[in-house]
């Protein structure tokens, strides 16, 4: 393994890629692990554990569904088709473009900034680093557009 610092800081095996994997996310796309099910690419899998929330898309072909999230981190990112999925731990740092975190002890949500090229934004403004996530916040994933349902907090949580 030959270990190469790319110009953003990224470290990553020059053997096995010809160029940083982390802003190449091309590079990676086929060890991608996106869970979704049969239909459209929004259905995504449940969480392992409790459901602590969700993000309903609002517009394009996936409209009216939704990403279920957990307790704990939710990677979010878009499929190649540009609809918002939610991906497994074991995706690459490129497909991320954001992650949201329910803490059950401090029984908050917060939305964090990915590790993708691609931006996040929250009510119109960039996730540039960690932001607390309201009910009815909203959030642009590409070019979808998705409102925040907590179901944790408010006097219930797991």
């Amino acid at each position: 393994m030959k270990l190469t610092k790319c110009e953003q800081g990224h470290f990553y095996d020059s053997d096995k890629y010809p160029a940083c994997p982390y802003c190449n996310a091309d590079l990676q796309s086929e060890t991608a692990i996106v869970h979704t099910s049969e239909g459209p690419a929004a259905e995504a899998a449940a969480p392992e554990g409790p459901v602590a929330g969700w993000l309903v898309v609002l517009n394009g072909p996936a409209r009216g569904r939704d990403l279920r999230l957990g307790v704990g981190r939710s990677f979010l990112g878009t499929d190649a088709a540009g609809t918002p999925v939610t991906l497994s731990p074991d995706a690459p740092l490129g497909a991320r473009q954001a992650t949201v975190v329910y803490d059950a002890q401090a029984d908050a949500f917060t939305l964090l900034p990915g590790s993708s090229q691609a931006l996040c934004y929250l009510n119109g403004q960039a996730v540039l680093e960690a932001q607390p996530l309201a009910a009815g916040a909203e959030l642009k994933l590409g070019d979808a557009d998705l409102r925040f349902v907590p179901f944790c907090g408010d006097g219930f949580r797991w």
